[in-house]
């Protein structure tokens, strides 16, 4: 049988949308098709939600999508209430906007089904099954839809509705499962229309090609680049002014194998990028930067597109040796496409914006008592345990000193962390290349060397053996890698507070906390935080945003206010 379009029904309560909350208060007071009970729970969450807003209802729009964004950037402990509660209020209001719109509500769990569709669903064989089309089967079967009329516009028209009530996350994984799961079914049920549901499709990356589809000559060329890039010094003979870091030199090979991709799509084939040189041409150089930008360059240069140009600018002045014709057509190119601006980039700043609010604040200084206390105090061996205990550890230590992620993961026992006397004695962090260089060793001393001690006495010295002394190691002994502490660091301060902060969070809320307490101090940010070339400091911090300046101006025009006027 041919599938046939299904049309949901509706509610018929739609009206004019309410702009404003106070709007959808006044609405649902007006309708008597709500139960009284739905009605003053849906009021109650409405101030709630307010409330945690910190807005009235008159100036709150009555809008899913921004109610969404606006809670997103309240803090967890400034909310007030436990996370199940705030999903219970937000599901609410969520529904009570749909319903003013004219949508109308689900069939709720445990509605009796129509025979067709209950005797389908009796013959799934597992449980994954039997939820994944849970939704999809109770909306058919309310609406009247035999089985064989199941189409990919039922599908549209069920998601559109939990996109209204739930958002696009929810509405887009409703998409992705009830067409695997129902095309799963038709294949390995006795009965099961054979209807197949088309699953979404997501736009395609451009291609990025692996170095071994490009000439041996392009990868020798590349090669020799990385090489001469890590080697070079102040003293090597045609050398790079200083050599590169590792993660610097890998970033450079990554940009220049993305540029090479970029330019091959451009050309339609891989054998005219034969070396470095060809990537820097004028002419390819626009193409490699088009490829991001669009044909007219018409979307925004972000921190990648520009930094891809500095590599092949660089390429071009020390590697290929360009002449000052061509350096100043690339230098042309590349200064058009702007660049950053002094300060914290925009993610960084809206992370460490919400520790202004001392809830937030002590909910993250209280976080790595909790995670010890949840790992039963580092005396459990079970990895979970384990890995909670030291991500306890981390976020102390990072509270403690602001390190960098290579310098946390790096910390080794006796060398970098220094406790000569046990658990009795004091303990500190060696400057060698991982302290900051505010004091030649960094005391560790109250709760977070009680926390350290319990660790090292309990759980570290219980895993197998470790002869390099790695403070953060996994089971069997190796060396706990960087991505998995940056993970779990972000994972459990999303949590627990609403707010990913991995270690660079760390560092740029002490230098907001210094300077919030020492208005203009950059130097002491500067030693705090390790940083060579107070220009750093100065680039990052001393833009506007950040507590400085105008926070002491203020302060002196508030102890002024009342000053009498001299005669």
């Amino acid at each position: 049988m041919t599938p046939i379009d299904v049309r949901l029904p509706t509610s018929g309560r739609s009206g004019t949308p309410a702009r404003s909350l106070a709007q959808l208060q006044v609405w649902l007071e007006a309708t008597a098709e709500l139960p009284e009970r739905d009605r003053r729970d849906d009021r109650s969450a409405i101030r709630a939600l307010c409330a945690m807003l910190g807005t009235d209802a008159a100036s709150t729009p009555a809008d899913a999508a921004e109610l969404d964004r606006r809670l997103a950037r309240v803090p967890k402990p400034a909310r007030g209430r436990s996370d199940k509660t705030v999903a219970n209020i937000r599901w609410r209001v969520r529904r009570a906007i749909a319903l003013q719109g004219g949508a109308a509500a689900p069939p709720p769990r445990g509605t009796t089904l129509a025979p067709r569709w209950a005797a389908l669903r009796e013959r799934l064989p597992t449980p994954r099954l039997r939820y994944g089309l849970s939704r999809l089967i109770r909306e058919a079967s309310a609406a009247g839809v035999e089985p064989e009329q199941v189409s990919g516009a039922l599908v549209d028209a069920i998601a559109r509705r939990i996109a209204a009530t739930a958002g696009e996350a929810r509405s887009r994984a409703f998409r992705n499962q009830a067409a695997t799961c129902w095309n799963e079914a038709a294949g390995a049920v006795a009965g099961w229309p054979r209807v197949r549901l088309a699953a979404p499709v997501r736009p395609a990356r451009p291609q990025r090609l692996p170095l071994d589809a490009f000439p041996v000559t392009f990868r020798r060329d590349l090669e020799s680049y990385l090489d001469w890039a890590a080697r070079s010094g102040r003293l090597a003979r045609d050398g790079s002014p200083r050599s590169l870091s590792p993660a610097t030199v890998r970033l450079r090979g990554e940009h220049l194998r993305l540029a090479a991709s970029a330019l091959a799509r451009r050309l339609g084939y891989t054998r005219r990028v034969i070396d470095l040189a060809a990537l820097v041409e004028p002419v390819n150089f626009k193409l490699v930067l088009g490829e991001y930008l669009g044909e007219g360059g018409e979307r925004r240069a972000g921190a990648f597109v520009r930094g891809l140009a500095v590599t092949l600018f660089g390429v071009a002045r020390q590697w290929v040796k360009a002449p000052p014709s061509q350096l100043d057509q690339l230098g042309q190119a590349k200064r058009r496409l702007g660049g950053a601006a002094p300060g914290l980039a925009e993610r960084s700043r809206k992370a460490v914006e919400p520790f202004a609010d001392p809830a937030a604040l002590a909910a993250l200084l209280a976080l790595p008592e909790r995670l010890f206390a949840e790992a039963a105090g580092g005396r459990s061996l079970q990895p979970r345990a384990v890995r909670k205990a030291q991500l306890g550890v981390a976020i102390a230590l990072l509270l403690a000193v602001p390190l960098r992620l290579g310098q946390l993961a790096g910390l080794r026992l006796g060398h970098e962390l220094r406790r000569p006397a046990g658990r009795q004695g004091p303990m500190s962090l060696a400057a060698g290349g991982v302290a900051p260089a505010l004091a030649p060793e960094c005391p560790i001393a109250g709760s977070t060397k009680a926390i350290v001690d319990d660790y090292l006495d309990h759980c570290h010295s219980s895993l197998l053996p470790n002869p390099d002394g790695w403070l953060f190691a996994r089971p069997d002994g190796s060396r706990l890698g960087e991505a998995a502490l940056r993970h779990g660091i972000a994972a459990e301060t999303r949590r627990v507070i609403g707010i990913a902060l991995n270690p660079s969070g760390f560092r740029h809320l002490a230098a907001a906390l210094v300077l919030n307490d020492r208005p203009g101090d950059l130097d002491l940010v500067g030693q705090l935080l390790g940083h060579r070339d107070r220009r750093t400091t100065a680039w990052l911090y001393a833009a506007p945003g950040l507590p400085g300046a105008a926070a002491a101006y203020a302060a002196a025009l508030n102890r002024r206010a009342g000053t009498p006027r001299a005669r």
